[in-house]
């Protein structure tokens, strides 16, 4: 039978309102990744030079090497005046912005090259003796020379003979959005080797800029996932294997990976250092390494080529203590912080259009990051797939409440509201949770959980018995709540004198019972809990 034309033409209406219900989230991988790679920079600490060498150095090499038995044919000899070559030493890390004043946390040993003038030009000598001897004899010859130990002895009789010129020195950053700045060394601590944290605190000319928060190393176990970030040289555009094929712009895209601590050690200093798989090269250095939550637990310093499974960190409260003699605070927000956070928060809620007013004034303050411009992209994408009600309800709610009274005026008088059966209006998504000690039985019930954010939205949790541990480690918890921000053993739910008692067991992020954070507090009928804050996970209490 056909549509009768009344009611076709209120399904009309409420198609053209967009009555969609499913609005896309932007998940929480998406957010931790989003919210921490702005903050990550590359660090440049090097030098270029010509270096300068006569032909009759040359030529001297190759008698000697005549001498010595080998046979190497000198090529492109050259004659009369000097020759020259370009070389260069030092090289390139990572680092992170850890206070929005432009001051800059990285490895010790990714800035040490400039830092001694004469060590400096030793490497540029070296490297431009090398150079000139790939320049005038045969690779494969030189390998030879290089496996039988010999070659060390004619780069330092080039290097000792050769002289520098047009040397440059580079201490700069490259921000993520591409802005280069000079830097300056404000607080600097030597290599592991050398019994320091190989650390170093930089500043740069610059204000608002993203920050990272700086979590607690000691809170971290064996087994726990991390992701490493920073700019290694082979994933960048200079490399001499694959940068043929990259383009200029992904040198601003860091690279994220993933990994988990497999040991905590102590280094000759006793100094803890955590031991990792994650995949850490050249140019990773001085990079942060960042948990579920997106807070740095540890900072890359070094690997093998020969052990690729084994990295080691240095734990973030080192470095915390490291920014104390310093007197630097740390975990301070500013003002693109404050916007950048709120606009991933409102994504990760579903409210592209605050996400999208949010992440506007945050580009006003670092413009032209490549993060930012991608989270641009995922916004304007959902705010496309939105109905029109949801992307202005002050708009469309005068028209809503026409359209729903036409609506009523329309259906009513065909339309009879059909009998519910009474066992159709019970609950079907709860489930009685008890501690794991409780005797057999049915256990006493102190009252029931709703959770009411999240892909659990809904579900209900009947509490049987004192003593309900709540956290994200399934082994010790009754109540698993799987989002980085709660803790592995969050809270607990105990029964004292016929009053249900919450107890915070030293979380991280905190427990709050309607807004206001709480070590212990009786639950009243209709409390909102919020485990891990405003943004994690929250449920309401029943009695």
């Amino acid at each position: 039978m056909a549509a009768p034309p009344r009611l076709l033409f209120v399904l009309l209406l409420l198609t053209a309102f967009g009555c969609r219900g499913e609005v896309t989230h932007l998940d929480e991988a998406a957010k931790m990744a989003y919210g921490v790679k702005p903050a990550v920079v590359r660090v440049n600490a090097f030098a270029t030079a010509q270096f300068l060498y006569t032909p009759a150095t040359i030529q001297a090499i190759a008698d000697s090497l005549k001498r010595d038995g080998f046979e190497v044919a000198v090529q492109k000899r050259g004659a009369g005046e000097d020759l020259s070559v370009p070389t260069g030493a030092g090289g390139s890390g990572s680092g992170f912005i850890i206070h929005p004043d432009g001051l800059i946390l990285t490895s010790g040993h990714v800035v040490a090259p400039t830092q001694n003038d004469d060590a400096l030009d030793r490497e540029l000598l070296r490297n431009g003796a090398i150079s000139a001897l790939l320049k005038h004899f045969p690779v494969d010859d030189l390998r030879k020379l290089h496996r039988s130990d010999a070659l060390d002895r004619y780069i330092a009789t080039l290097a000792e003979n050769g002289r520098l010129e047009k040397r440059v020195v580079t201490n700069e950053i490259e921000l993520s959005n591409g802005e280069k700045l000079p830097f300056t060394i404000e607080h600097f601590s030597p290599d592991l080797a050398q019994r320091g944290t190989d650390l170093a605190l930089l500043r740069v000319n610059h204000k608002n800029l993203p920050v990272l928060t700086l979590g607690d190393s000691d809170s971290t176990r064996v087994g726990e996932s991390i992701w490493s970030i920073g700019y290694p040289a082979v994933a960048s555009s200079t490399d001499d294997v694959i940068g043929g094929w990259l383009s200029r712009d992904s040198d601003l895209e860091s690279t994220f990976n993933p990994g988990i601590i497999t040991a905590i050690k102590r280094n000759i200093a006793n100094t803890p250092v955590f031991q990792s798989n994650v995949a850490i090269y050249r140019g990773n250095s001085g990079g942060p390494v960042v948990n579920r939550a997106g807070e740095v637990v540890g900072i890359s310093t070094w690997g093998r080529s020969d052990a690729e499974s084994i990295k080691f960190l240095v734990p973030i409260n080192v470095a915390r203590g490291f920014l104390n003699e310093a007197h630097v605070p740390v975990n301070v927000e500013g003002d693109f912080d404050h916007h950048y956070r709120a606009s991933l928060d409102a994504a990760q809620d579903g409210k592209w259009t605050v996400a999208s007013a949010e992440l506007a004034s945050a580009n006003n303050l670092f413009p032209n990051s490549p993060d930012l411009i991608r989270f641009r992209h995922d916004t304007d994408r959902a705010l496309q797939s939105m109905p029109l009600w949801r992307k202005h309800p002050l708009a469309t709610a005068g028209a809503g409440g026409v359209l729903a009274a036409l609506a009523l005026g329309l259906t009513i008088p065909r339309v009879r509201r059909p009998r519910i059966a009474a066992d159709m209006l019970k609950v079907t998504t709860e489930r009685v949770v008890s501690p794991s000690s409780a005797p057999p039985g049915t256990p006493l019930m102190l009252g029931k959980f709703t959770i009411l954010n999240g892909p659990r939205a809904g579900e209900r949790l009947g509490l049987g018995g004192s003593g309900i541990r709540v956290g994200r480690e399934t082994a010790m918890c009754e109540i698993v709540l799987e989002n980085p921000k709660v803790s592995r053993l969050h809270a607990e739910v105990v029964s004292i004198d016929g009053k249900v008692l919450l107890i915070d067991r030293n979380s991280s992020n905190g427990t709050y019972v309607n807004d206001q954070k709480i070590d212990k507090r009786f639950l009243k009928d209709g409390d909102i809990i919020y485990f891990g804050g405003r943004n994690a996970v929250a449920v309401a209490f029943h009695a």
